[in-house]
């Protein structure tokens, strides 16, 4: 039964995961709860929700669910049943849920799109440890309205399977502070390393430790001191032992085979054979760590072209400015727009369209420098962010349009496509604020478009 160890640290989990899930995805409402027991996915089943996490709720709102909680409230595993699977969820719409399924909270919006998503449906997401539903991920409100899709619920399903990751590895370390007596006997079955360190040296290390850090037992025991496992950057942290204890931290470490582990590192004071040393528990967060970056990677591209996306461009602008700013240095802003590209969409369908946008996203990607960032703006709009490069551009900006204007030729025959560019340049003499600039280039590229259709 989870509710037997404390629930701190799992409850962290749930507020990360609830957290990042309103971060990360379209989604404007998140609950998060973990069940006493695993759920099996049945009808008639039943289990108790021990605790929750939620974002984006009212207060009134989450005290009803408090209220709910605190008076031993059930979930049913119905909603669970195959035919509301989706991908790794289950999408129920409200019109198809069986009697008495409903949202506890239902959604304040309403949605008018014909097949868009409705006040009354639900999206869950399982958090599963080995095969077991231990908890969910509920959202709701999604910000334009639409119904999930399996591409859509990728990002929520990889959170939700790394939540699932930390409250399984969370639930290990507290059992094995719990029976720290008899560590010797737990160590070799635990999921976590373990080793013994005293006077600088490892005095123990359990199979674990030595699979996670990729030595012998007996290797172990001979590196001195015993912080030469970690990465070199992270060594300083280790020489003094005594401002680690109690301490919990994410660091990496140098496998024997020179490989890179990422650890989760718990530190607590211990006896020894009769003399004080400090036990170390390992936990491998390697899985978790990939995950985020994947995450992160994922929130900034656009994920038709791979271009950056316009979130990337309105938090990263701001740093180049300011870098502009303190060296003195120009920059420059391309911003280009597809001409033409509506009648790609028109007459050859919106597939062949996102056809197209790939291809023009890497035909600019290949006529820039690899410091310049592209981002696909919107649409079939482009932007081009060229540091230390003043007004004369007129060379790339060519380059762009016959690149363009080359490709379609061979491959849209029938459509005259091209592109239109405008650009606008920060200098120190000037400093015109990011706005000046994005509307000087959005004029001259509106410019050089009447002038195309002048002709």
């Amino acid at each position: 039964m989870l509710e037997t160890h404390g629930l701190d640290e799992l409850q962290g989990v749930l507020d990360q995961l609830v957290q990042r899930v309103i971060g990360l995805t379209p989604f404007q409402r998140a609950v998060a709860s973990l069940y006493a027991e695993p759920l099996a996915p049945v009808p008639h089943a039943e289990v108790r929700v021990v605790t929750f996490s939620s974002c984006g709720l009212t207060p009134e709102e989450k005290r009803k669910l408090q209220l709910f909680v605190d008076r031993g409230g059930k979930v049913r595993g119905v909603k669970f049943s195959p035919e509301f699977r989706l991908g790794n969820s289950y999408y129920i719409p409200g019109a198809r849920a069986p009697a008495g399924l409903y949202p506890l909270i239902p959604s304040r919006r309403r949605f008018v799109a014909p097949d868009g998503w409705r006040a009354e449906d639900l999206l869950l997401v399982p958090l599963r440890v080995r095969g077991q539903i231990i908890g969910q991920l509920s959202v709701d409100d999604p910000a334009d309205g639409a119904r999930p899709t399996p591409t859509r619920l990728r990002s929520l399903e990889d959170l939700a399977t790394m939540a699932a990751l930390a409250l399984r590895k969370a639930h290990v370390l507290e059992v094995l502070q719990e029976r720290y007596q008899v560590f010797h006997f737990l160590a070799e079955r635990a999921i976590a390393g373990l080793l013994v360190v005293q006077e600088g040296r490892v005095r123990y290390a359990n199979a674990q430790a030595a699979r996670l850090l990729g030595y012998s037992r007996q290797e172990l025991l001979n590196i001195t001191p015993w912080w030469q496992i970690f990465h070199p950057s992270e060594r300083a942290r280790f020489s003094s032992g005594g401002l680690l204890v109690g301490r919990q931290f994410e660091t990496r470490a140098l496998r024997g085979d020179g490989g890179i582990v990422w650890l989760k590192v718990q530190v607590h004071p211990l006896d020894y054979q009769g003399k004080p040393a400090l036990s170390v528990q390992l936990v491998d967060i390697s899985d978790r760590v990939q995950t985020e970056a994947l995450l992160k990677e994922r929130a900034i591209r656009d994920p038709l072209t791979g271009l950056f996306n316009r979130y990337y461009f309105e938090e990263t602008v701001i740093t180049e400015l300011r870098r502009s700013q303190r060296y003195k240095r120009p920059f420059t802003i391309l911003m280009a727009d597809l001409a033409g590209f509506k009648q790609v969409n028109d007459r050859l369908g919106h597939q062949e369209g996102d056809r197209v946008l790939r291809e023009v996203a890497q035909l600019i990607r290949a006529q820039v420098r690899q410091s310049d960032w592209v981002v696909r703006y919107g649409g079939d709009e482009f932007l081009v962010v060229l540091p230390e490069t003043g007004p004369s551009v007129e060379a790339l900006v060519q380059r762009l349009k016959r690149a363009v204007e080359d490709w379609a030729r061979e491959n849209l025959p029938d459509i005259p496509l091209g592109v239109d560019v405008g650009w606008a340049t920060w200098t120190p003499e000037e400093n015109p604020p990011l706005s000046s600039l994005l509307e000087e280039a959005d004029a001259h590229m509106y410019e050089g478009k009447r002038g195309r259709e002048a002709v």
